[in-house]
């Protein structure tokens, strides 16, 4: 099949899936489809209620590994204009999020969508939601081979899939090409770490990982698994989740329970029965080409500039050290523009298309951390790239470090949002950059933040984590956030344990102590992320307790982050992610 007929072919099956839902809308919006139905049809559709009710929808753009080009940056920056309110949000498993979009104008941005390539099909329900991958995958020094083709010929296998139409919930899959697991394989229902044996490439694989109310490290089910074998194993393990999962308790329904029930041994043993059956021939759905997959992605992007050595006034900043990274390929440099708190506007993305188009191959790529990386950019056009985002507010020198605090959109839209964790972590870097000179050289500090414990701000796998949650005040509602220590990546996932609640008010202070602790205690040479490994929780908790006094406590405290009126729980309600 030419690549033009696959391509009018992807086309035709998205208009009709889109066909499919305006025809399902309408019978919505007219009575004769119950909202039961309609809702787990809207969600595979990839279209959340926000937490205003009515009319107002959440519209998420599926972003395989994060990738994305500069013609589907200005779509996307169009569409948000036109249907939403101008913002688009980076999500943590690399997916646009696009809010206040009316139910009934949702067609016409998916067909938007669909003409240049984009879907939002299973971005949400119980389907295998965006394959993630890290963002520096192709590029980084330190990976074992490039795993971006095998992540999107994975996502093309799943999508539509038979075995993945109504499992018993979501279901996440990630990529890592390196040691640090930058794709977070720990925390997804299947990871993949890329390995080499010999010549031959394959993948560590672990299932069941997952945050949440109760987290779950991934295990391992494979030391070495042939790439050739990646789509085999992963409709196994669908298939398995298909089969044993819970369907009747939602909050019991992803594979971690499976893996709970079963353990790694009695998942082993279905997975295996599974997998003969995929590999004798029980075929749903054709397999990739992966060798074709793999040729795709070996060429660079065209028309690049000739590689060249970073200038030596660039190389010396603060912005390079922070924000840049030098390629596994001599003379390029992939670049992180830092977006705070994952929030874009379109008159901003359309201009970072425009540079991404210019410097970096017409191609962006979304990190986990909520920014924008453009890789391939030629070490003498650093200095114009920088000039070229700073005027666009993406040029702070916060990409993987303090400053680059992560979070959910909580009580802004969510419905299961107990505070606002975007104004909190929004506070929490205005704190930090008035400051600068004390935060900046504290390295290996990161901050995540949720809006409930659900950890869509993935609070459990940072050395501070912070997820919202209420307390009850001489009567009133005060908004706080629940404190986690010690959280971590790496070769095995390490969740953070609770040590505190706080007024969310005190937040910033909390973390200004936990610093000076680390100045005062840490060993030579212990970035702080190790520290927080070493130090117990106890010791977190006694420094921290005064801050959890609320006695006679100041009226600003019963508001929350960027509210004007005093907060109230009752607000929160069942979001559609636990329907």
């Amino acid at each position: 099949m030419t690549t033009l007929t696959a391509e009018a072919a992807r086309l035709a099956e998205e208009l009709e899936d889109i066909a499919s839902f305006e025809s399902a809308l309408r019978s919505f919006l007219d009575g004769s489809l119950p909202d039961e139905r309609w809702r787990p049809f809207r969600l595979v559709h990839g279209i959340y209620g926000q937490r205003q009710g009515g009319t107002w929808q959440m519209v998420r753009v599926k972003l395989p590994a994060g990738i994305v080009t500069s013609d589907q940056l200005d779509r996307c920056a169009d569409l948000a204009s036109e249907f939403g309110r101008g913002i688009l949000h980076v999500t943590t498993r690399q997916d646009f999020q696009v809010h206040w979009v009316p139910l009934e104008r949702v067609p016409a941005f998916m067909r938007g969508l669909a003409e240049v390539g984009l879907t939002t099909r299973e971005a949400c329900g119980n389907a295998v939601r965006n394959v993630a991958a890290e963002a520096l995958a192709g590029v980084h020094p330190a990976e074992a081979f490039d795993v971006t083709p095998y992540a999107h010929a994975l996502s093309a296998f799943l999508l539509r899939h038979p075995a993945t139409q109504g499992l018993p919930r979501k279901f996440k899959i990630a990529f890592s090409g390196t040691d640090d697991d930058a794709g977070q394989a720990a925390i997804n229902d299947i990871g993949l770490i890329a390995r080499l044996r010999g010549r031959e490439r394959g993948f560590e694989v672990r299932v069941g990982g997952g945050l949440g109310v109760q987290p779950h490290p991934a295990l391992l089910l494979h030391d070495f698994l042939p790439a050739t074998r990646l789509c085999a194993s992963a409709e196994a393990i669908v298939r398995v989740f298909d089969r044993t999962g819970e369907r009747k308790d939602r909050k019991k329904a992803r594979l971690k329970y499976v893996l709970m029930r079963l353990g790694i041994d009695g998942f082993r043993e279905e997975y295996e029965k599974e997998l003969a059956l995929v590999l004798g021939g029980e075929r749903l759905k054709p397999f990739p080409d992966l060798d074709a997959a793999v040729q795709r992605f070996l060429r660079p992007p065209q028309g690049l500039r000739p590689p060249s050595e970073a200038p030596s006034a660039v190389a010396d900043t603060e912005w390079f050290r922070a924000n840049v990274l030098a390629q596994k390929q001599p003379g390029y440099y992939a670049v992180t523009a830092w977006v705070r708190m994952g929030d874009i506007d379109g008159p901003r993305l359309r201009a970072l298309a425009e540079v991404a188009r210019r410097y970096a191959g017409g191609e962006v790529r979304l990190t986990n951390e909520q920014n924008l990386a453009m890789r391939w950019v030629a070490g003498q056009d650093l200095p114009a790239v920088r000039e070229a985002l700073e005027p666009l507010g993406l040029a702070s020198p916060n990409a993987n470090s303090v400053f680059d605090v992560t979070s959910c959109p909580g009580t802004t839209t969510c419905a299961l949002g107990v505070t606002s964790s975007k104004g909190l972590g929004d506070a929490i870097v205005a704190y930090l950059e008035r400051n600068r000179p004390a935060f900046a050289a504290v390295p290996g500090l990161r901050i995540k933040i949720s809006g409930c414990p659900n950890s869509c701000g993935q609070h459990h796998i940072a050395p501070i984590g912070l997820y919202g949650c209420s307390k009850n005040v001489a009567g009133r509602d005060m908004p706080h956030a629940l404190l986690l220590w010690g959280g971590a990546l790496g070769s095995a996932a390490r969740i953070g344990q609770v040590v505190v609640k706080l007024p969310a008010k005190r937040v910033p202070e909390a973390i200004s102590r936990l610093v000076e602790l680390w100045r005062a205690e840490r060993t030579e040479g212990e970035d702080f992320a190790a520290f927080s490994q070493r130090v117990p929780k106890a010791r977190v908790k006694d420094l921290l307790a005064d801050l959890t006094n609320t006695e006679g406590a100041d009226e600003s405290l019963f508001y929350d982050y960027g509210e004007d009126r005093p907060y109230s729980a009752a607000t929160a309600g069942p979001g559609e992610c636990a329907r």
